[in-house]
């Protein structure tokens, strides 16, 4: 079953060939970013140009204090190259970029038979970054939470979105699950998005950015970089 198609698209699905569902989902893709001419506007940031180094990797971190419990960690490193943006200052330097992390867990099947997913989502904002200098970035969901709902270690899915001065960064495989890093799959992935945009917002604040875990948790990450320029917000999506 592929994941977080639309009801329509679930339904053509059980009428015709494989082949055929990908050809009518690619008219809801969105086209490859062209580089801009000098003095244009970009409408979309090429892909890689902000680019993880490798896929995200999830561990457990156990309080040591009253916060209690294991709390899940996410962790990324952001490999950030010229900036693209025709008008942007210095090509060497990246503005106003934004980043979301999306997170989808599997609880497995509800008493209607139909797959059951918590969704989690949280962004961040950094002032300014500098091409070809690399950043760690972590994001963490509290122990108890985690006792609480039996997450697994990993979440089923998940995605990285990414904007630069308020332009978006085309989405790519390289900021996404392995469910989605084929061209054909990579066509459902607002689906999801819009899965956990509708039915995340319980869990809203729940998946916290570095700056706003405990001391006593993000403190333990030794790749923690307390120099990133971020702009201070809660850790929840608009």
């Amino acid at each position: 079953m592929y994941p977080f198609y639309s009801n329509h698209t679930r339904n053509v699905k059980t009428l015709l060939p494989a082949t055929l569902l990908f050809s009518l989902c690619a008219s809801l893709s969105s086209q490859p970013a062209q580089p801009a001419a000098p003095g244009a506007q970009l409408n979309q940031i090429p892909a890689g140009t902000i680019s993880l180094s490798r896929d995200l990797v999830f561990d457990q971190i156990r309080s040591r204090g009253a916060g209690g419990g294991t709390w899940m960690m996410a962790a990324m490193e952001l490999v950030p190259n010229a900036n693209p943006i025709p008008q942007a200052r210095n090509k060497e330097f990246l503005e106003d970029v934004e980043l979301t992390l999306s997170l989808a867990y599997d609880r497995g099947a509800g008493a209607d038979g139909k797959p059951q997913f918590d969704f989690y989502s949280s962004r961040v904002r950094i002032a300014i970054i500098k091409a070809r200098e690399r950043l760690p970035l972590h994001f963490f969901i509290p122990g108890y939470i985690v006792e609480r709902d039996r997450l697994p270690r990993e979440p089923k899915y998940w995605a990285v979105e990414i904007s630069i001065g308020g332009i978006p960064q085309e989405a790519s495989a390289n900021t996404v699950s392995r469910e989605y890093k084929t061209p054909q799959m990579l066509k459902f992935l607002p689906s999801f998005l819009g899965k956990v945009a509708q039915e995340g917002r319980p869990n809203d604040g729940l998946l916290m950015p570095e700056y706003l875990a405990p001391r006593g948790i993000a403190g333990q990450v030794r790749s923690l970089d307390t120099t990133i320029p971020f702009i201070r917000e809660e850790g929840v999506t608009p």
